[in-house]
């Protein structure tokens, strides 16, 4: 609990300025929301189901019946929400006390801690992504052989794999070995996007749209994408990458120096925020010491369903 013996200065007139972190530091804009799909959920969990479509169409002869093919049902995701809270207490001798009314902003507080573990949760799924954060295939969110449900025939149906695909029967939205950010690398990741097949192996359209970056790799990004011509070189090439419209974002919540990570449009991926319960606040008293009580809780999950539309490389 807060008690006056902790916080004596606010007891006194005469200070001239408080510096309150929580009010004076503006936070950055809320970064989140511009990436994931955001959700809202009235249950305790979310289940999303793949669905595979049928194969490529055969050729009938003359007279002979058709080729019959089913759908197919793949895995399932489960989005379990999770409570999030944290309460600060103030003695009511404190808060009486309390010459500038600084001990009554403790919800302000609170409103920073909350939006920050919403950030933290959300961009773990990509900090994650290499290791401990599943797909609704089974493996991790960045991988070089995410299995399709159509095994190899759908690797050997889809034009041009052998180019990309580091195993049959599977597809990569990550490079071997990782790469640094480069403009080589970026175009081996617009080229894996561009030969993207379903499940069958049937081509679909999934154009990057945005690259997200830790700080560290704000100059570099810039260097590659705000040029017209090839950076690093001298002969004024024109810079191809240019054509693709890419746009980059540094995003703060990335815990790598050197992993960056590329997203297609919102409709194009499946990176998922689920909002359970939005950010509340109560208040309340204790009735023996009239001590002050805020309690500040949410609920939800991030991850995501499929990996389509995301791809990542860990850097070096």
């Amino acid at each position: 609990m807060m008690v006056r013996g902790n916080f004596a200065q606010t007891l006194a007139p005469g200070v001239h300025h408080w510096f309150l972190e929580f009010l004076d530091l503006e936070m950055r804009k809320e970064q989140y929301s511009s990436v994931f799909n955001m959700e809202n959920s009235t249950q305790a969990y979310e289940d999303e189901v793949q669905m595979a479509g049928v194969g490529a169409m055969p050729e009938k002869p003359e007279g002979s019946p058709a080729i019959y093919d089913d759908l197919v049902q793949g895995g399932t995701k489960r989005y379990v929400h999770l409570t999030y809270a944290l309460g600060s207490r103030a003695s009511w001798e404190l808060i009486e006390d309390d010459q500038y009314g600084i001990i009554k902003q403790m919800p302000k507080a609170h409103a920073r801690s909350a939006m920050f573990a919403r950030e933290q949760v959300a961009f773990n799924v990509l900090n994650l992504g290499f290791s401990t954060i599943n797909t609704i295939d089974g493996v991790t969110l960045f991988n070089t052989q995410h299995p399709l449900i159509g095994g190899p025939p759908a690797t050997t149906l889809g034009p041009g794999l052998t180019n990309v695909i580091y195993a049959a029967g599977t597809y990569p939205n990550r490079p071997s070995p990782d790469l640094d950010l480069s403009f080589t690398a970026i175009q081996l990741m617009v080229n894996q996007f561009e030969r993207l097949v379903d499940s069958q192996g049937i081509p679909v359209r999934v154009k990057p749209e945005c690259i997200l970056i830790p700080p560290e790799l704000k100059f570099i990004a810039r260097e590659i994408l705000g040029s017209p011509g090839k950076p690093y070189t001298s002969d004024n090439e024109l810079n191809s990458l240019i054509g693709e419209g890419l746009q980059f974002r540094v995003i703060n919540y990335l815990t790598s120096q050197s992993a960056w990570f590329a997203v297609a449009q919102k409709d194009s991926h499946q990176l998922k925020f689920f909002d359970r319960h939005p950010i509340d606040t109560d208040y309340d008293d204790d009735f023996d010491t009239r001590a002050t009580k805020v309690l500040t809780f949410q609920r939800f999950t991030a991850g995501a369903t499929s990996w389509y539309g995301t791809w990542g490389s860990n850097g070096p």
